[in-house]
Protein backbone atom coordinates (compact mmCIF):
# COMPACT_ATOMS: atom_id res chain seq x y z
CA UNK A 1 0.00 0.00 0.00
CA UNK A 2 1.30 3.08 -1.03
CA UNK A 3 -0.07 6.50 1.51
CA UNK A 4 0.10 9.98 1.10
CA UNK A 5 -1.18 12.83 3.42
CA UNK A 6 -1.20 16.49 2.95
CA UNK A 7 -2.91 19.60 4.55
CA UNK A 8 -3.21 23.24 4.40
CA UNK A 9 -4.62 26.33 6.42
CA UNK A 10 -5.80 27.50 3.33
CA UNK A 11 -6.15 31.43 2.43
CA UNK A 12 -8.42 32.63 4.86
CA UNK A 13 -8.23 30.90 8.50
CA UNK A 14 -5.49 31.99 11.18
CA UNK A 15 -5.17 28.11 12.10
CA UNK A 16 -5.45 24.65 11.37
CA UNK A 17 -8.12 23.11 12.91
CA UNK A 18 -8.06 19.81 10.46
CA UNK A 19 -5.97 16.72 11.95
CA UNK A 20 -4.76 13.56 9.82
CA UNK A 21 -3.39 10.37 10.86
CA UNK A 22 -1.80 7.57 8.73
CA UNK A 23 0.03 4.83 10.61
CA UNK A 24 1.19 1.19 9.66
CA UNK A 25 0.00 -1.55 12.77
CA UNK A 26 2.88 -3.43 14.06
CA UNK A 27 2.06 -6.69 16.02
CA UNK A 28 -0.47 -9.20 15.16
CA UNK A 29 -2.06 -6.48 13.17
CA UNK A 30 0.78 -6.28 11.06
CA UNK A 31 0.56 -4.87 7.58
CA UNK A 32 -2.78 -3.15 8.23
CA UNK A 33 -3.37 0.56 8.07
CA UNK A 34 -5.07 2.80 9.87
CA UNK A 35 -5.78 6.59 8.14
CA UNK A 36 -8.40 9.45 9.79
CA UNK A 37 -9.19 13.32 8.56
CA UNK A 38 -10.48 15.01 11.51
CA UNK A 39 -12.05 18.74 11.00
CA UNK A 40 -12.24 20.28 14.08
CA UNK A 41 -14.56 23.24 15.20
CA UNK A 42 -15.42 25.34 18.49
CA UNK A 43 -13.39 29.03 19.58
CA UNK A 44 -10.00 29.60 21.66
CA UNK A 45 -8.19 27.29 18.93
CA UNK A 46 -10.61 24.17 20.84
CA UNK A 47 -11.40 23.03 17.42
CA UNK A 48 -7.71 21.67 16.89
CA UNK A 49 -7.73 20.09 20.06
CA UNK A 50 -11.10 18.14 19.24
CA UNK A 51 -9.31 16.94 15.82
CA UNK A 52 -6.48 15.64 17.63
CA UNK A 53 -7.83 14.14 20.47
CA UNK A 54 -9.98 12.28 17.30
CA UNK A 55 -7.21 10.95 15.71
CA UNK A 56 -4.82 10.14 19.50
CA UNK A 57 -7.78 8.20 20.60
CA UNK A 58 -7.57 5.94 17.07
CA UNK A 59 -4.10 5.23 17.91
CA UNK A 60 -4.87 4.25 21.26
CA UNK A 61 -7.49 2.07 19.95
CA UNK A 62 -5.01 0.52 17.89
CA UNK A 63 -2.85 -0.76 20.26
CA UNK A 64 -5.66 -1.22 22.85
CA UNK A 65 -8.60 -3.33 21.40
CA UNK A 66 -7.03 -6.99 20.69
CA UNK A 67 -5.96 -7.93 17.73
CA UNK A 68 -8.75 -10.69 17.25
CA UNK A 69 -11.42 -7.75 16.75
CA UNK A 70 -13.05 -6.66 13.61
CA UNK A 71 -11.62 -3.51 12.25
CA UNK A 72 -15.29 -2.07 12.36
CA UNK A 73 -15.66 -2.71 15.87
CA UNK A 74 -11.83 -0.81 16.64
CA UNK A 75 -13.27 1.95 14.47
CA UNK A 76 -16.33 2.06 16.75
CA UNK A 77 -14.68 1.97 19.72
CA UNK A 78 -12.30 4.79 18.58
CA UNK A 79 -14.76 7.07 17.89
CA UNK A 80 -16.83 6.55 21.22
CA UNK A 81 -13.12 7.08 23.04
CA UNK A 82 -12.84 10.00 20.75
CA UNK A 83 -16.02 11.48 21.84
CA UNK A 84 -15.88 10.80 25.45
CA UNK A 85 -12.47 12.48 25.93
CA UNK A 86 -13.70 15.48 24.32
CA UNK A 87 -16.48 15.69 26.54
CA UNK A 88 -14.85 15.46 29.28
CA UNK A 89 -12.20 17.77 28.21
CA UNK A 90 -14.61 20.23 27.54
CA UNK A 91 -16.34 20.22 30.19
CA UNK A 92 -12.88 20.94 32.98
CA UNK A 93 -12.19 24.05 30.58
CA UNK A 94 -14.70 26.39 30.17
CA UNK A 95 -12.91 27.73 27.08
CA UNK A 96 -13.47 24.34 25.40
CA UNK A 97 -16.89 24.44 25.73
CA UNK A 98 -18.83 23.15 22.77
CA UNK A 99 -15.95 21.78 20.92
CA UNK A 100 -16.21 18.86 18.48
CA UNK A 101 -15.07 17.02 15.48
CA UNK A 102 -15.81 15.35 12.12
CA UNK A 103 -14.09 11.97 11.48
CA UNK A 104 -13.87 9.58 8.98
CA UNK A 105 -11.36 6.84 9.55
CA UNK A 106 -10.60 3.21 7.65
CA UNK A 107 -8.51 0.80 8.73
CA UNK A 108 -7.25 -1.11 5.31
CA UNK A 109 -5.21 -5.11 5.44
CA UNK A 110 -2.85 -6.08 3.44
CA UNK A 111 -5.55 -7.27 1.13
CA UNK A 112 -7.02 -4.34 0.15
CA UNK A 113 -9.76 -5.28 2.62
CA UNK A 114 -11.10 -1.53 3.80
CA UNK A 115 -13.65 -0.66 6.47
CA UNK A 116 -14.57 3.12 7.15
CA UNK A 117 -16.36 4.77 9.60
CA UNK A 118 -17.43 8.87 9.51
CA UNK A 119 -19.14 11.07 11.69
CA UNK A 120 -19.48 14.62 10.25
CA UNK A 121 -19.12 15.55 6.74
CA UNK A 122 -15.66 14.56 6.26
CA UNK A 123 -15.69 12.15 3.32
CA UNK A 124 -14.04 9.13 2.39
CA UNK A 125 -14.11 8.27 -1.75
CA UNK A 126 -13.08 5.00 -3.74
CA UNK A 127 -11.36 5.64 -6.70
CA UNK A 128 -11.47 2.46 -9.08
CA UNK A 129 -11.01 2.02 -12.61
CA UNK A 130 -14.69 2.75 -12.49
CA UNK A 131 -14.04 6.28 -11.33
CA UNK A 132 -14.41 8.08 -7.61
CA UNK A 133 -17.69 7.17 -6.03
CA UNK A 134 -18.52 8.45 -2.55
CA UNK A 135 -18.91 6.27 0.19
CA UNK A 136 -19.45 7.96 3.39
CA UNK A 137 -22.90 10.17 3.98
CA UNK A 138 -22.60 13.55 5.14
CA UNK A 139 -24.57 14.11 8.28
CA UNK A 140 -25.32 17.70 7.44
CA UNK A 141 -28.82 19.19 7.83
CA UNK A 142 -28.90 19.64 4.37
CA UNK A 143 -27.88 16.19 3.02
CA UNK A 144 -31.02 14.82 5.49
CA UNK A 145 -33.27 17.36 3.38
CA UNK A 146 -32.06 15.58 0.31
CA UNK A 147 -32.14 12.11 1.26
CA UNK A 148 -36.18 12.88 2.06
CA UNK A 149 -36.93 14.52 -1.20
CA UNK A 150 -37.30 17.93 0.27
CA UNK A 151 -34.22 19.82 -1.28
CA UNK A 152 -32.11 19.51 -4.88
CA UNK A 153 -28.33 18.85 -4.62
CA UNK A 154 -28.15 21.80 -6.19
CA UNK A 155 -30.11 24.00 -3.38
CA UNK A 156 -27.91 22.08 -0.80
CA UNK A 157 -24.62 23.05 -2.00
CA UNK A 158 -26.05 26.74 -2.69
CA UNK A 159 -28.20 26.63 0.92
CA UNK A 160 -26.76 28.48 3.61
CA UNK A 161 -27.44 25.85 6.02
CA UNK A 162 -25.05 23.37 4.10
CA UNK A 163 -22.75 23.18 6.94
CA UNK A 164 -24.91 22.79 9.55
CA UNK A 165 -23.54 19.64 10.98
CA UNK A 166 -26.43 17.09 12.64
CA UNK A 167 -23.31 14.96 14.20
CA UNK A 168 -20.05 15.21 15.29
CA UNK A 169 -17.90 14.04 17.94
CA UNK A 170 -18.18 15.74 21.39
CA UNK A 171 -21.79 16.66 21.15
CA UNK A 172 -23.40 14.18 22.93
CA UNK A 173 -22.82 11.27 25.63
CA UNK A 174 -23.15 8.82 22.61
CA UNK A 175 -22.47 9.09 19.27
CA UNK A 176 -24.11 6.97 16.36
CA UNK A 177 -20.90 6.22 13.82
CA UNK A 178 -21.85 5.23 10.90
CA UNK A 179 -19.90 2.04 9.09
CA UNK A 180 -18.61 0.95 5.62
CA UNK A 181 -17.83 -2.57 5.09
CA UNK A 182 -16.46 -4.23 1.64
CA UNK A 183 -14.61 -1.91 -0.34
CA UNK A 184 -12.41 -3.76 -1.46
CA UNK A 185 -8.70 -2.10 -3.06
CA UNK A 186 -7.33 -4.09 -6.56
CA UNK A 187 -4.37 -3.11 -7.71
CA UNK A 188 -4.33 0.52 -8.95
CA UNK A 189 -7.54 1.42 -6.43
CA UNK A 190 -7.06 4.38 -3.88
CA UNK A 191 -9.36 5.55 -1.10
CA UNK A 192 -9.51 8.86 -0.24
CA UNK A 193 -9.96 10.09 2.53
CA UNK A 194 -10.94 14.30 3.07
CA UNK A 195 -12.78 17.30 5.08
CA UNK A 196 -14.79 19.72 3.48
CA UNK A 197 -12.22 22.11 2.70
CA UNK A 198 -11.83 20.42 -0.33
CA UNK A 199 -14.93 18.87 -1.03
CA UNK A 200 -16.50 22.22 -1.37
CA UNK A 201 -14.69 22.83 -4.45
CA UNK A 202 -13.82 19.17 -5.86
CA UNK A 203 -16.09 17.01 -7.05
CA UNK A 204 -15.88 13.30 -8.04
CA UNK A 205 -14.54 14.44 -11.62
CA UNK A 206 -11.57 16.13 -10.19
CA UNK A 207 -10.84 13.50 -7.92
CA UNK A 208 -10.23 10.91 -10.81
CA UNK A 209 -8.45 13.59 -12.64
CA UNK A 210 -5.74 13.43 -10.07
CA UNK A 211 -5.59 10.24 -9.06
CA UNK A 212 -5.39 9.22 -12.91
CA UNK A 213 -2.27 11.14 -13.06
CA UNK A 214 -0.22 11.12 -9.86
CA UNK A 215 2.54 9.40 -9.98
CA UNK A 216 1.93 8.10 -6.37
CA UNK A 217 -0.58 8.56 -3.14
CA UNK A 218 1.79 11.72 -2.06
CA UNK A 219 1.80 13.88 -5.23
CA UNK A 220 -2.53 13.00 -5.08
CA UNK A 221 -2.74 14.28 -1.58
CA UNK A 222 -0.89 16.96 -2.39
CA UNK A 223 -2.97 18.06 -5.21
CA UNK A 224 -5.51 17.76 -3.99
CA UNK A 225 -5.15 19.93 -1.60
CA UNK A 226 -3.06 22.18 -3.54
CA UNK A 227 -6.20 22.64 -6.01
CA UNK A 228 -8.56 23.46 -2.97
CA UNK A 229 -6.57 25.85 -1.83
CA UNK A 230 -6.10 27.11 -5.52
CA UNK A 231 -9.88 27.44 -5.69
CA UNK A 232 -10.69 29.57 -3.24
CA UNK A 233 -9.08 28.12 0.20
CA UNK A 234 -11.84 29.47 2.36
CA UNK A 235 -11.13 26.34 4.57
CA UNK A 236 -8.32 24.52 6.12
CA UNK A 237 -8.02 21.78 3.44
CA UNK A 238 -7.15 17.88 4.13
CA UNK A 239 -6.19 14.66 2.26
CA UNK A 240 -4.95 11.06 3.10
CA UNK A 241 -4.64 8.76 0.13
CA UNK A 242 -4.25 5.10 0.44
CA UNK A 243 -3.33 3.31 -2.99
CA UNK A 244 -2.47 -0.68 -3.33
CA UNK A 245 0.37 -0.59 -5.89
Amino acid sequence: MDVGTATDVGRVRAGNEDALLAVRADGARHGQILVAVADGMGGHKAGEVASAMAVEALERALRDVEATADPDELLAYAAQLGNRNILEAATEDPEKDGMGTTLVCALVDADGQAVIANVGDSRAYGFTSAGTMLITIDHTWVNQQVLAGEMSEREARQSPFRNLLTRTLGNAAHVEVDLFKGFQLEPGDALVLVSDGITCYLDESDFSTVLESAASAQEAAERLVEEAVRRGGADNATAVVVRRR
